[in-house]
């Protein structure tokens, strides 16, 4: 008696199996809310990878995406160091320096190698760039 006046008194009227009907209801609707916001952050996540650097971007930073099957990379600069580039021939200002300090740097250090080895792969790396730039433009000829 006292749990039927309690449910009158809350507006509650209804039967337990209207009661499950209405909670199963809302523990679905809560359940898709929850999705949407995972979803929502997923499409958030991925919108900063596809648009990483914000804050170069947001002060006029340019930038040039590229990349292969396997790999994505961004170079980001700002007005003052595409100045004094002919801008009508490179996309990205400086190609030399840029990919100097994408190559320099990236030899492991835990390989302990001395500077001569190290700069010996370098170079390397720059000889094998030289035969595909051959390869690629004997496609042309």
């Amino acid at each position: 008696m006292i749990a039927e006046n309690s449910n009158q008194c809350h507006g509650r009227n209804e039967h337990p199996a209207a009661e499950d009907a209405r909670l199963r209801h809302l523990h679905g609707e809560l359940r898709r809310w929850r999705d949407e916001q995972v979803f929502e952050e997923d499409v958030r996540a991925v919108l900063t990878m596809l648009r990483p650097h914000r804050e170069e971007r947001l002060r006029g930073w340019d930038e040039y995406r590229t990349g292969g099957s396997h790999f994505r990379a961004t170079v980001s600069w700002d007005e003052e160091f595409a100045a004094d580039c002919d801008r009508e021939l490179w996309v990205v200002p400086h190609v030399a320096e840029v990919l100097e300090s994408i190559l320099v740097g990236t030899v492991n250090s835990e390989a302990n190698l001395n500077y001569k080895t190290e700069f010996d792969l370098y170079r390397a790396v720059v000889r094998e760039l030289q035969a595909r730039l051959d390869e690629a433009e004997a496609c042309y000829t």
